[in-house]
């Protein structure tokens, strides 16, 4: 083989890498792990870094946790092993990473048929504003085909239906405190 077609080659592959940058390449869209306006339709209407501590609180226990920098980190109570990206996840169904059905405004007695009567359990949110806002969310029963969590800001009177994997992760986040008190 002489040194011509071996030049025409790369010629040729020269050709087809500049057509590519030049035509063919498109920038690709910047990373984010939520749709726009997913923030107003999730149950605290807000995006997840707005929030700066949580306490999740079910049959007398309690888990406090609070973001350290980028990550979460368990502050209470002492020596719980609990995966940052857990906390993460759960913090996200209620805020822009999952989006929420509103169910509606019930009034006293069809909060029981929710299961918000008597909540399961509460996850009291703390934002990252100037004043701290805090936000407390119930928990009550799971909807008829078992995909979803009613749930409803103590502060507002609208119940919404959540993702069950929040339920998942709270059952998660328990255990770790479980496996703490056995010898």
């Amino acid at each position: 083989m002489t040194w011509r077609p071996v030049g025409l080659i790369y010629l040729a592959l020269a050709s087809l890498v500049l057509y590519f940058v030049l035509f063919e390449r498109t920038s690709e869209p910047p990373a984010t792990a939520t749709s726009p306006g997913a923030a107003e339709r999730s149950l605290l209407g807000i995006d997840q870094d707005a929030v700066r501590a949580v306490v999740f609180r079910r049959d007398g226990l309690e888990v406090r946790a609070a973001r350290d920098g980028g990550r979460w980190r368990v502050v209470g109570p002492l020596e719980t092993s609990v995966q940052p990206d857990l906390i993460a996840a759960a913090v996200a169904t209620l805020t822009a990473g999952q989006e929420s059905e509103v169910m509606g405004e019930p009034t006293g007695e069809t909060l029981d048929e929710f299961g918000l009567a008597a909540p399961t359990s509460e996850i009291d949110v703390t934002l990252s504003d100037e004043t701290e806002t805090r936000v407390r969310v119930l928990l009550g029963a799971s909807n008829p085909t078992k995909t979803a969590l009613y749930a409803k800001r103590a502060d507002r009177p609208g119940v919404y239906l959540v993702g069950a994997n929040l339920r998942y992760y709270q059952d998660l986040i328990f255990e770790a405190i479980a496996g703490r008190n056995q010898p």
